[in-house]
Formats: structure tokens, sequence, C-alpha cells
């Protein structure tokens, strides 16, 4: 009996200890959860306030119509000392090129009163007395890819003393003026028309591309003025200056034309092109206009070019924007930024994407970073599970879409019609902005032609239209004025 009532007693002690354990579990989670929820009630906090104190700020120079000069001037976007100031009302003052781009585009380019007296650039690059028009809304179709322009800011008009003084002042805001960019941007005195461009051997990816760069709106003033060969200092072979002289002779109406200056030194554009080879039209655009930007920094006389340098060229401020990418990881829910340079879009057209519109809508979506594409968060010290969000801070002047239907590792194409808007507008894809323009009309568009359904073989084609609104079909050496874009069978083509 004695021993079944030690027995009983141990027993008894047993259970009362795994209470007492169970009940010291339940209170340290109960604290940590409470402690968890203190840490994350502080964090919203502090993130409010910040958004409260961003809000404040943009308010403050973002939407004012009043400009405070201090004592000391400041500069208008990031108070940092200043350096310069607007060549046009001379009113505010900058720290650098890149703030005067960034407060131009926030809205300073409505407040700015011009002088009485305009001009704009002639044939010759010269300034005259006649006031520079606003051009007309055009239309928007596309396929494979795409360069739609942006609908220009309202033109720059200065006076003579301005323009002497602004040129004289370019390098402190940047490595091209960005008045005379609006100029050239806005530049219609010769109406250019396509010429025929002779296939050299598999070269169309090529001649579509050197097509569109010839009617692109910045570019196609700059070369027909000549204004980059009167300042090129190279010795040797230049791509920019053989681009110039083809659209120069383009110019003269001679047709078709024989691009061999540009095909005979591939690998001067890009390592990996080769002679009489059948190459990707999107992947040539890049290769030229890096190409074309490092000539632009080169021909400034930067050794080592940064980001100002990066956005400030001419090849800059025609292609270059902004995208942010936001990454939240699942487990610790915390967040990473970060902003990169774009010069183009690729977007996917997978699945049951038929329109612009929705392929930009997916590129600009919430992504799942899961499995063996797991995000390696710094707060977790490993690969957890995140969501990845994609959207366009700062808009380009001239936008380029390519649409993905080369699939990597196979050798099939995505042979479906994909359907365009007239007017593009990307601001339902864009951050918070003050871009009040980012819309888009067409002037160029690449289609690939394929030959039994293959990515690796075909023929490109192209359409372009001139600066007064005519559609041409144009492949390799023959141009045909077509009636318009949307006239034409995308599907009969297999683009």
């Amino acid at each position: 009996m004695h021993v079944t009532g030690d027995l009983g007693f141990s027993i008894l002690v047993l259970v009362v200890s795994f209470v007492f354990l169970a009940i010291a579990l339940i209170i340290r989670r109960k604290w940590r959860r409470a402690v968890a929820r203190k840490e994350e009630i502080k964090r919203l906090l502090i993130l409010a306030s910040e958004e409260a104190a961003r809000a404040e700020f943009e308010a403050s120079y973002g939407y004012s119509t009043t400009v405070y000069v201090p004592q000391h001037p400041q500069c208008a976007v990031c108070f940092s000392p200043t350096t310069t100031r607007c060549a046009r009302c001379k009113a505010v003052r900058y720290c650098s090129g890149k703030c005067q781009i960034v407060h131009w585009r926030q809205g300073h380019k409505d407040e700015c009163q011009p002088p009485s007296i305009s001009h704009e650039i002639n044939d010759v690059g010269n300034f005259t007395s006649q006031k520079a028009a606003e051009p007309d809304q055009s239309e928007a179709y596309g396929d494979r890819f795409k360069f739609e322009s942006k609908l220009p800011a309202k033109p720059i008009q200065m006076s003579s003393e301005e323009s002497e003084s602004s040129d004289r002042s370019s390098s402190s805001e940047g490595l091209f003026s960005y008045e005379l960019f609006v100029k050239l941007y806005n530049w219609n005195k010769v109406e250019l028309q396509p010429c025929g461009l002779i296939n050299c051997g598999n070269s169309c990816y090529a001649n579509v591309v050197l097509q569109c760069l010839a009617f692109t709106p910045p570019l196609t003033a700059y070369f027909l003025q000549g204004l980059h060969s009167k300042e090129c200092a190279k010795k040797d072979w230049c791509f920019t200056c053989e681009l110039e002289n083809l659209i120069l002779r383009a110019k003269d109406g001679k047709s078709p034309l024989s691009p061999i200056g540009i095909l005979s030194r591939l690998q001067s554009i890009g390592s990996q092109l080769g002679n009489g080879r059948e190459e990707d039209a999107h992947e040539f655009l890049r290769y030229a206009i890096d190409t074309m930007q490092s000539v632009c920094i080169e021909e400034a006389g930067v050794n080592a070019s940064g980001p100002l340098e990066d956005e400030t060229t001419l090849i800059g401020l025609t292609f270059g924007g902004y995208l942010r990418s936001k990454i939240k990881c699942t487990k610790c829910h915390g967040k990473s930024e970060r902003q990169e340079r774009m010069m183009d879009l690729t977007v996917e057209i997978e699945g049951d994407i038929g329109n612009l519109e929705e392929a930009l809508r997916r590129y600009t979506g919430t992504e799942i970073l899961d499995g063996e594409n797991k995000y390696k968060c710094d707060r977790c010290k490993s690969y957890e599970k995140a969501k990845k969000k994609l959207t366009i801070v700062e808009a380009p002047n001239i936008l380029t879409i390519a649409l993905k239907r080369f699939q990597s590792g196979k050798f099939g194409k995505l042979n479906k019609s994909i359907q365009f808007p007239e007017i593009l507008d990307l601001a339902p894809y864009m951050s918070g902005t003050s871009d009040k323009l980012p819309i888009y009309r067409l002037y160029g568009v690449v289609v690939h032609l394929d030959i039994m359904n293959a990515a690796f073989s075909g023929h490109y084609v192209c359409y372009v239209k001139s600066t007064q609104n005519k559609w041409f079909k144009v492949d390799d050496r023959d141009v045909n004025l077509i009636d318009s874009l949307f006239h034409i069978q995308w599907n009969k083509y297999n683009n």
C-alpha cells in the first residue's frame, strides 16, 4: 500500500509539471506575439511618418506655383548649392542638369514664362525668329517590337541672348542641352521619305532597325542638320557618322542605298554579330543604341561615365527612363526597393495575353518569387518566398516595346495576334509620378516573317511613319506608301 501511494504521488507531480510547462509555453508564445506586434506597430508608425514627410516634401516643390529663393540659392529639387539656373525664366536654380530635367517634367515647363521673341532650329542648325509649333497627335499600333513617340512637351523658346548663354552653360546642365533636345524633338522642317536599303546578305534585321532610327524624332533632326559630324572628333570609323551619312543621302532622294558602311563593321557594333548571319533585330537595336551612347560620351570628353552623364546625352534623353523594383519578403515582411535604368521594355505574351495593355499589366503586376526563384532576404539571411512588383517611375521620351515571341531554349515562335490601341497611355503602369503626359503615338513597327514557325529563321520588314503622318511599308529595297497601318492583315504574316 505504501508503494502504491508513492506511485500516485509521483504521477500527480508529473502531471502538475506538464501543466506548468504548457502554461509557460503559452505565456511565452503570447509574450513573443505581443513583442512582435509592438515592433510591427512601431515599423508602421515609422513608415507612416516617412510617407507623410514625403508627401509634404513633394507638395512643397512638386505642385507649388511659387518659387522661393533664399539668401543663398538652393536647388529647386534637392535644395543643394546651385551651379546653374533656368536659361528661359532665370528664376529657378539647380545643382545639376539632372535636377533641371526632373523639375521641368514636374511642371516647371507650364510655369516658366517664355520671352516675347522665340527661336527654333532651321535646316543648318541656326536660330530663326519663327515660333515653334506644337505637333499634332498621331496614331498607335504595332507588333514584334515597336518605337512609340511620347507626345512632346511644349517647345522651349529662347531669346537670342539666352540661346548663346545656354550653349555656354550646357556643360553644367548635362552633356546635351535639354532645350536643344526639345527643339530637335519638335523640328519638322524637312519631310524625310524612307528610301530602300540593299540587303547585303541576310541583313534585313539591320535594315529595319536603321529605318526606324532614321524616323526617331530627335535623331532625325539631329542627323538631317549634320550636327553630329560637325562635332565628331573620331578619326577612324564611327557608327553615328555612318548613320548620319545614310540619312543625308536618303534626304537627297537616292534609293536604294547600301548600308555596307555599317554592315562591314558589325563587330565594332556588337561582338556577337557576324556578317552574313541571320540576327535578331531587337538585339541589333540594343547594340546600335549602346554604340551611339558610347560615341556621345566620348564626344563629350568624359573619361568615366556616371548616371548623370548617361542620362544627359542625346541618346539618354531620347530612350532613357527608370523602372522601380519592389520586393517584399513574405516571412519578415521586409521590403527592398531599387531603381534601374531602362532603354526599352520587353513584355511577355504567353498564355491568354491578347493585347498590349494586358502584356503591360502582367509586366507591372505582382510576381511571386518561389521555388528555385526564391528571394534571398537580407533580414532573414536565407532564401524566402517573396512578392516582386515592377513599375515605371520615369517614362522615356521615346518608348520601345519588344514583344517576347522568341522563347529561350525553344525553336518555335509564339505566333499570335497582339492588338494595340491607337494611342498608348502609360500612366496606369507607372508608380506615383508628376509626368503629366506619359502618352505615346506610334511611328515605327518591325515585323518578323517566319518560315514554318521557326524562331531562328525568317525575314524582317518594317512600317514607318514620316513627319507628314504618311505610313510606308519598307521591305529592304522596296518602299510602298500604304493608306493606313491598321489595314495590314498581321496574321497573314505570322508576325
